[in-house]
């Protein structure tokens, strides 16, 4: 049996929590770990080696990491504070909060918010600001709940160091015997979380220069919603495997109350993994019901 997800400490649109297990089970043995778009971390816990690098371009989100591998008691009481005030005062408190971060930027109010936001949705305007919504049939996490989960992922990337930076300067030291997990914008929701445009051009050019260097990598992207594709387009050469993976139900069209749109990713990997693993993962997804998805994999005839 694979190994089971865990428990997210960030709540983060995107995650891939339900199929981090799936997707560790590919990722080979490395000297050093990267993970340049590292939203709530999923796959830190599932990493094949101690040393970690983790980066993004959201500041708040890097120092709110920091603050839990370095100060997690103090992270819990920040968020028992807010949390307390949210109960006692009601909705006017998440808001409140909510533009004091966005004036300041405080990592303790973002946690708060992606815990206690409309289906942990992280989403900013055009200006830059956070703009989602209370959710007010739900309290948020309960402190006593997340202290716990704060210190499982505190012990979790202890040698995980983290930067606030593009891909570009994450992936800078990166070497041949290093490993790279990469989950930059869906097609379908960048913008979303930053106005930032993101160049699959430039993009594409940094995985030929991994593949050129001698680096493996695994690469989240693209994929179908519902009855939509998104498609990258990633050039066929920079890869060797293909595979769908179920991730559930659209948070997007959920949120929209359009509706219950089952999310299949695309990953593309630059190694062969082994046919015993991709086996495995097959018979998880036949037992999860979701046959009719599979595996599509473009060089083992056994899953096409």
């Amino acid at each position: 049996m694979l190994r089971k997800s865990v428990d997210p400490v960030i709540k983060w649109s995107g995650s891939k929590r339900k199929i981090a297990p799936a997707l560790a089970s590919l990722l080979p043995e490395a000297n050093c770990y990267f993970e340049p778009f590292v939203g709530s971390g999923a796959m830190l816990p599932f990493r094949p080696c101690q040393t970690g690098v983790a980066g993004d371009i959201i500041p708040e989100l890097i120092e709110l990491w920091i603050k839990i591998r370095d100060f997690p008691e103090q992270v819990i009481e920040e968020y028992e504070r807010r949390w307390n005030h949210l109960q006692i005062k009601g909705h006017t408190a998440y808001y409140d909060i909510r533009d004091a971060f966005n004036a300041t930027r405080n990592a303790n109010d973002f946690l708060f918010l992606t815990r206690t936001c409309v289906n942990g949705l992280i989403r900013f305007n055009q200006s830059g600001d956070f703009n989602n919504s209370l959710h007010h049939t739900r309290p948020g996490i309960a402190p006593g709940r997340l202290r716990k989960l704060i210190f499982q992922w505190s012990h979790a990337v202890q040698e995980v160091t983290f930067l606030a930076s593009d891909y570009h300067k994450t992936l800078e030291k990166v070497g041949k015997n290093d490993l790279v997990f990469l989950d930059p914008p869906y097609e379908g929701t960048r913008g979303r979380y930053k106005p930032d445009t993101f160049d699959f051009e430039d993009f594409f050019a940094e995985l030929e220069r991994l593949n050129c260097i001698g680096t493996k990598w695994l690469l989240t992207l693209d994929g179908n919603a519902g009855n939509r594709t998104y498609q990258a387009s990633i050039p066929a050469e920079l890869y060797k495997v293909k595979l769908g993976l179920p991730t559930g139900n659209s948070p997007f069209t959920k949120l929209m109350r359009t509706s219950l749109d089952r999310v299949v990713e695309s990953v593309y990997l630059n190694f062969d993994p082994p046919i015993k693993t991709l086996s495995q993962i097959a018979n998880e997804i036949q037992q999860e019901n979701c046959p009719a998805v599979g595996l599509n994999m473009q060089q083992y005839p056994l899953f096409n």
